[in-house]
């Protein structure tokens, strides 16, 4: 854990109490029936007049959120007693592996200068992507500053490097070459399905007779969410209230208010399409299993694991037809361009009805199991050509 006077160090006995902290702090381990998020996700779609519906509370102050923000930080370390107990350089074990898989960190340097010191340790980092450097267009202004120094900073310290897919290997190489680096032995995995959508049971009883669609990712331009209210917009003028649900699950990013804007200008569009955030894993899993597709509109993604997620459980899936979205496509996956606004409009009419039992096909190399020992072969081998 870096600190304003150093970097720290936890045992193994600490982070997991944290992590279980966590898992019930994110009602990871409640199942979809106790997801308070879902529960008012459904009030708002199977109820369909507005007489009863409550007037939305009013978004809290950002003095308020970092309260909040600042109050729960210190209940987590007061509850798991989570306090450091020695720097990392001399804590961590002699010749132990470093595995960064955040990377935000990777753009604060200082952060690292711990490793300098101890070059008995292997440095193994998973870099994401490059969008901000490739797409500057579509995020913050400061992000491409901040995403070059990330990808710097793996290029300096990192002894191997891990991605999610060809194409961000690709993209990040082509950075690091602009840096004069070397580029460090590096492994292309796909990421794993977490383990609820491997034992999620069944789609959400009260949606059964609903005919919905998904759309999950933080609410952001270079999602595209555009488009898919656009053509929502089209369901609703011609279909009325035949028009299908568009069920938007993510966090608010970027440009969220702006984007999200419709639907509190359109009061019918608004019925038809459903925002939610924090939902746990398995009711979003229960919510892909009875989802009529699964829509992934992006204009850039260094991977698609929305996508990975609905096809693996028989989820008919229609994507952009970007890099990052054709490693994880299957053969019944429709492509289609990002600003085919009828294109997509088609694809989703054309959809069948949700089948009464899903084909899910889940093979073992999607397990959170097998991806964990590939990463843990991946940079053991490392460590062995360099020792």
């Amino acid at each position: 854990m870096p600190t304003p006077v150093g970097v720290y160090a936890f045992s193994a006995a600490q982070i997991r109490v944290f992590l279980a902290y966590i898992q019930a702090l994110w009602a990871e381990d409640v199942g979809p029936a106790g997801d308070v998020q879902l529960h008012g996700l459904l009030k708002k779609i199977l109820r369909q007049h507005d007489d009863d519906s409550p007037a939305p509370p009013p978004p809290p102050t950002p003095s308020l959120v970092f309260r909040d923000k600042v109050w729960r930080m210190l209940r987590m370390l007061y509850t798991t007693g989570l306090f450091p107990r020695g720097f990392a350089g001399r804590a961590v074990p002699a010749n132990a592996i470093y595995l960064n898989i955040g990377q935000l960190g990777l753009a604060i340097p200082s952060f690292f200068d711990w490793l300098a010191k101890r070059p008995d340790i292997i440095r193994a980092m998973m870099v994401h992507d490059a969008i901000p450097i490739d797409y500057p267009h579509l995020v913050g202004n400061k992000a491409p500053l901040y995403h070059r120094q990330m990808i710097r900073t793996a290029a300096e310290y990192a002894d191997c490097l891990i991605f999610n897919s060809a194409y961000t290997r690709a993209s990040v190489s082509a950075v690091m070459q602009d840096f004069g680096r070397a580029f460090p032995p590096g492994l292309v995995r796909s990421l794993p399905l977490s383990s609820a959508f491997i034992d999620v049971e069944a789609p959400v009883p009260e949606l059964r007779d609903t005919r919905y669609f998904l759309a999950v990712s933080t609410i952001e331009p270079r999602k595209n969410y555009a488009l898919l209210l656009r053509v929502w917009q089209r369901f609703v003028a011609t279909m009325g209230p035949a028009a299908p649900h568009l069920i938007i699950v993510g966090a608010l990013g970027n440009g969220a208010e702006t984007i999200l804007a419709p639907l509190k200008s359109d009061p019918a569009l608004a019925k038809r399409v459903h925002h939610v955030a924090g939902l746990s894993s398995p009711a979003l899993a229960s919510l892909v299993l009875g989802a009529a597709g699964m829509l992934c509109p992006s204009l850039a993604e260094g991977f698609g694991l929305p996508l990975l997620e609905a096809n693996a459980m028989g989820v008919p899936t229609i994507a952009s037809d970007i890099p990052a979205h054709r490693e994880v496509a299957t053969a019944t996956t429709v492509l289609l361009p990002t600003d085919d606004e009828h294109g997509w409009a088609r694809a989703i009419t054309a959809l069948p009805v949700v089948a009464a039992c899903r084909a899910r096909d889940i093979p073992a190399a999607l397990t959170e199991a097998a991806y964990c020992a590939d990463i843990v072969d991946f940079v053991s081998g490392v460590r062995a050509k360099t020792a």
